[in-house]
């Protein structure tokens, strides 16, 4: 009798774990998205002015080519509306960003279905011990016809905007936010005689807040107003 108990109390003990592990495993697909899309972050940097930006909003100064540039991204941020649901999703880091590169260093998240609008990416440059949030460097060519080499380097932390038009994920296209760094924006309100002012440190222009700093506060401010950004497309493969 008592090997009969035992057997029929085993039995009910595994069903009811049996039932509470199909009960959750329900759950958990109920939650589960029909489709997913990957939005990878790039940024970069441009000499290049867009025609389509107003001419107030740009400099254009004889002689200064930036020929290098680095950023440190502690996060990119996505934020919309889907559904009349706003939404923010964070991605990781990027370390060291080279804005000149050919293929710049990216970061992705994972977005749901559905048409994202009022879009805006938003780039937080942020320093560590070693690393500043923003770093530039090029030549500036002065007027006595004279090559000077000329560097910008951000203090504390700083963000580039963009906003983008809507975006429908269907699961069957990801998508790349190319936020474009217009430093032609950056260097709006100075001119080239600011410049031929400016305080040489060992030959060159140093604009920091120690070194020049009215320049360095006029490119400091100039800075989350100097992006634009894009959506590429990258349509999956679907062969077998």
């Amino acid at each position: 009798m008592k090997t009969v108990r035992t057997s029929i109390i085993a039995t009910l003990i595994l069903a009811i774990i049996s039932f509470a592990a199909c009960k959750k495993g329900s759950n958990k697909s109920s939650v589960v998205p029909s489709g997913t899309a990957k939005l990878s972050f790039q940024m970069k940097a441009t000499n290049a002015t867009l025609a389509s930006l107003p001419a107030d909003s740009t400099s254009t100064i004889t002689g200064l080519t930036w020929t290098a540039g680095t950023a440190n991204i502690g996060k990119f941020s996505f934020e919309a509306r889907r559904s009349g649901v706003s939404i923010n999703i964070l991605s990781r880091n990027l370390t060291n960003v080279d804005l000149f590169a050919l293929t710049p260093l990216q970061t992705y998240v994972t977005l749901d279905t559905g048409v994202y609008k009022e879009i805006e990416i938003t780039a937080f440059l942020e320093s560590t011990d070693t690393i500043p949030p923003l770093k530039l460097s090029g030549t500036f060519l002065n007027d006595s016809a004279k090559t000077v080499p000329i560097e910008f380097d951000l203090s504390g932390h700083a963000t580039v905007k963009v906003e983008e038009h809507n975006i429908d994920i269907n699961g069957t296209t990801d998508y790349t936010a190319l936020l474009d760094m217009q430093l032609g924006r950056v260097t709006k309100g100075i001119t080239a005689d600011d410049l031929n002012k400016a305080t040489l440190t060992n030959g060159a222009i140093i604009i920091s807040k120690t070194s020049n700093s009215g320049l360095y506060w006029k490119m400091r401010s100039n800075i989350a107003r100097c992006g634009w950004g894009e959506f590429r497309e990258w349509r999956r493969d679907h062969d077998d």
